[in-house]
């Protein structure tokens, strides 16, 4: 049967997770390890000091870790708004030594970049990494219409997110000319948010014993733990989702001249770049916290999803041509709630258009879910069963799936932060009728003990439908996103200031302090607290 990972040691400020590959049976080990901090995501500063931070890391380990690669081991550190990911694979024999070199040089260099000069080598590497994240950062702005378009919908949908516009003018403009980034104050923020407060979880997993994991934990004590002080749970980075108005919540924010709208919110934005032809939409219906919708709810809205994307596909792009990028599927945000996004993005029409033609497939999809039969619809539910309980073929992939629930349970609390390691197990559970034969993760042939009947599996699929997207739904909870190709620039400056149209970031932020936010629990706590 197959294994779980094991909690072999947890402490205020430490978790750490060990399991033996007896599956795959190759020579490697997965070290993965995650340090929470509050200080790396409280200001664009900060982020942007510890992007560069990391890159001048990256720069000076360089010719180091190649000649690793050579050997087989491959180190990666990350920045992320929750802390520092640090992750080194391959051969078993020589990761500790490459683990011991890249967190020993993490804190060495930070001690380098307090005294340097400003013509030292470390000056011209952080010089360097600073206009290499500008580049990078100003060139966000020339993505895909609708990967914009996506993005202008999380800064309403997250509560606490920093616009890419914070982090330019952190490098470049009249404040940044004031003020500068610097080598010194790159050094600060690095070492408060890798030695003074911290939470660690690490997993251990592949060729690699419980003696070897304990081994390997003493030198992340030794090199981030000993002098910091762990975190309370308030002290915890949480990313939370907010919660999108209704139509009637909307008319008390906006006035009544959205009261008639299909969709009350639009998010509107003009591609950066003045060659770009092509506009894009993106709706998103919420559902939810994923904690009130349960298992079931979950599940459902994934096979919602599954069944969404083929019918989008075939109608708006193949029947419609409306654009050559058409998708429909379910979308989390940070902050655990659930939805249904539609993505449509050509030239052939306008955003206004585009918008009204996914509004009509909306509709027409409600028909389709109402015309299948149950036993079609059981057969959408099995591919999703199937996809969920889809066995895992490299170590890469095991480890991926376990540091996956691992970490998605490091802000929750004490009571609460065990890894839902069986949770594709559950939703596909939900999404089994009676009578059917499946095959688990482990490889194992069971018949489902489910009690639902195929009839009984298609009225969830009705009821949720109707229940969040239908036009009428009083839960209904819909924004559009709308990027407009430069040629269309009339247009979006036709609508500025209108009822419901927020037209850039500073509007986007304000509107938030009307909106509540979803509860963060996740839903597979239900399970543990019942």
């Amino acid at each position: 049967r197959k294994t779980l990972p094991k909690l072999l040691m947890e402490r205020p400020g430490l978790q750490l997770w060990h399991k033996m590959d007896r599956t795959f049976k190759v020579p490697k080990t997965a070290l993965s390890l995650l340090l929470t901090s509050p200080d790396v995501y409280r200001s664009p500063r900060a982020m942007s000091l510890m992007r560069i931070y990391v890159k001048v890391l990256e720069d000076d380990l360089n010719s180091y870790i190649y000649d690793a690669s050579l050997a087989g081991c491959r180190a990666r550190v990350s920045c992320l708004p929750s802390g520092i990911s640090i992750s080194v694979n391959g051969f078993s024999e020589k990761l500790p030594h490459l683990l011991d070199v890249v967190t020993g040089r993490m804190l060495s260099i930070i001690e380098e970049m307090k005294v340097a000069d400003e013509s030292s080598g470390l000056a011209l590497k952080f010089e360097k990494a600073t206009k290499n994240l500008l580049r990078e950062t100003k060139n966000f702005r020339l993505e895909s219409p609708y990967e914009t378009a996506s993005y202008i919908s999380r800064m309403l949908l997250e509560h606490n997110v920093w616009h890419v516009s914070n982090y330019i003018a952190e490098m470049e403009g009249e404040f940044a000319d004031r003020d500068p980034l610097t080598l010194a104050e790159c050094a600060k923020i690095a070492e408060e948010s890798l030695t003074q407060r911290l939470q660690a979880t690490f997993l251990c997993m592949g060729n690699i014993n419980e003696d070897g994991a304990h081994e390997v934990v003493q030198l992340i004590e030794n090199n981030f733990l000993h002098k910091a002080r762990p975190l309370s749970h308030e002290e915890l980075p949480k990313l939370r989702s907010m919660k999108m108005p209704t139509k009637e919540e909307a008319v008390r924010i906006f006035g009544p001249g959205v009261k008639d709208e299909k969709i009350p919110v639009k998010l509107e934005e003009v591609t950066y770049s003045e060659s770009e032809e092509n506009h894009a939409v993106e709706v998103t219906l919420q559902c939810g916290a994923e904690h009130e919708m349960g298992f079931e709810g979950v599940a459902v809205l994934e096979l919602i999803g599954q069944m969404a994307y083929n019918s989008a596909y075939n109608q708006l792009r193949t029947q419609e041509q409306l654009g050559y990028i058409v998708s429909a599927f379910t979308r989390k945000t940070s902050g655990s709630a659930m939805g249904l996004s539609v993505v449509v993005q050509g030239s052939s029409s306008k955003p206004d258009e585009v918008e009204d033609r996914i509004e009509n497939w909306l509709e027409n999809f409600r028909n389709e879910l109402a015309a299948m039969s149950a036993d079609d619809v059981a057969k959408e539910a099995a591919a999703v069963v199937a996809m969920l309980l889809e066995r895992n073929i490299r170590l890469g992939d095991e480890v991926a799936t376990a540091w996956g629930s691992i970490v998605s349970t490091s802000s929750l609390g004490s009571i609460y932060n065990k890894p839902p390691f069986d949770r594709h197990t559950q939703l596909a559970e939900a999404l089994t009728v009676a009578g059917v034969e499946i095959e688990g993760i482990d490889g194992e042939i069971s018949t489902s003990k489910s009690k639902k009947t195929k009839e009984e599996l298609k009225e969830q699929v009705l009821q949720l439908w109707d229940k969040y997207f239908a036009v009428d739904a009083p839960e209904r909870r819909a924004i559009s996103a709308r990027v407009y190709g430069h040629k269309a620039k009339n247009d979006y400056e036709a609508n500025v200031g209108k009822p419901g149209f927020l037209s850039s970031y500073d509007e986007i932020r304000q509107v938030k302090q009307f909106l509540s936010q979803w509860p963060t629990a996740p839903y597979w706590i239900q399970r543990q607290v019942k």
